[in-house]
């Protein structure tokens, strides 16, 4: 029952870190209950979710404890803030260089074939994705 019971709370957990709809209806919490047993396993996750859950669980042991969650949350975060203010050398402030830094990454980041441009393609999976993760 508790490992039913945390498998529950963490791909609830998943699900709204990952944009996803979390339940059949608003108070079951069951959407992920694929084979309708009453229990969510880890075999009924899909990959974002598995990939979620292994990304929080800091020590590897297949559950995420309350310490690791915070620690996860916190550290997306700052990966967030990062990408906002991109203070490169922590002074407090951005200058031009760190400024074009950061620009230069994310352009790097959406031109998926690496050919010095970023086509309407390539934006529009972005948009996809970053829509699914709402």
């Amino acid at each position: 029952m508790k490992r039913t019971f945390l498998v529950s709370t963490l791909v609830l957990a998943a699900a709204v870190a990952g944009g996803a709809a979390v339940a059949k209806s608003p108070k079951d919490g069951m959407r992920f209950d694929k084979d309708g047993d009453g229990k969510i396993s880890v075999e009924e996750l899909d990959a974002r979710q598995k990939e979620f859950i292994a990304k929080a669980d800091a020590d590897g042991d297949g559950f995420i404890t309350k310490d690791e969650m915070k620690t996860f949350r916190e550290a997306r975060r700052a990966e967030m803030q990062a990408r906002r203010f991109p203070d490169g050398n922590g002074d407090g402030v951005v200058d031009a260089s760190e400024w074009n830094a950061a620009m230069q990454e994310r352009f790097t980041k959406l031109d998926k074939n690496g050919d010095g441009v970023i086509s309407q393609d390539e934006m529009e999976k972005k948009g996809r994705h970053r829509h699914h993760r709402r």
